[in-house]
């Protein structure tokens, strides 16, 4: 009787696994949220930051900083958000004409140097630039800064990407701010 009822426990948990083996298997289908076509001032298109930011229902854009860089203003920030976690950040910074950056504080990432901009590095989930802009009235540097938590892209993708959106950013940035070329 014994053997009766450890061999039906075994092929019950050998059918259980067989089944949850089955269900494990299956990766849950995440939906595609609507992108919308342009985010954080206007300086990417949507369907260019989307695959960093994963599955879900509702992307959302954080902008409560106006695209405007007075000389009081040290930093604007505008956060993508997908279903309220924000995944996605873009920065821009003012400094005197003339000032540098110091970013040791990358060198754990392991970051390639950007060929554009005055200096600028790009990483497994970020980058950021450092450009002079020249205005009719004024001169200033700007560092820009994309950030997005990890993906599933292969590394190489993922600084493409980054590359991009930067030259983008750039792009973008120096047109709004009227930034001699």
């Amino acid at each position: 009787m014994f053997v009766a009822r450890s061999s039906r426990a075994v092929a019950a948990v050998a059918v259980a696994g067989a089944l949850l083996g089955g269900c494990s298997g299956k990766q849950e289908k995440v939906a595609t949220p609507e992108v919308p076509q342009r985010l954080c001032w206007g300086a990417f298109e949507g369907k260019a930051v989307a695959p960093l930011l994963g599955g879900g229902r509702k992307i959302a854009e954080d902008t409560r900083d106006a695209f405007s860089l007075a000389t009081d203003l040290k930093t604007i920030t505008c956060r993508v958000q997908l279903d309220g976690k924000t995944l996605f950040t873009a920065q821009i910074g003012r400094t005197p004409l003339g000032s540098d950056a110091y970013w040791q504080s990358f060198d754990p990432l392991h970051p390639d140097k950007l060929d554009f901009g005055r200096k600028g590095l790009v990483w497994d989930f970020g980058a950021t630039l450092l450009t002079t802009c020249r205005t009719p009235t004024e001169a200033f540097e700007l560092e820009l800064k994309i950030s997005h938590v990890p993906s599933d892209l292969d590394s190489a993708k993922v600084r493409a990407l980054d590359t991009q959106l930067m030259k983008d950013f750039q792009g973008s940035t120096r047109k709004q701010l009227d930034c001699a070329p």
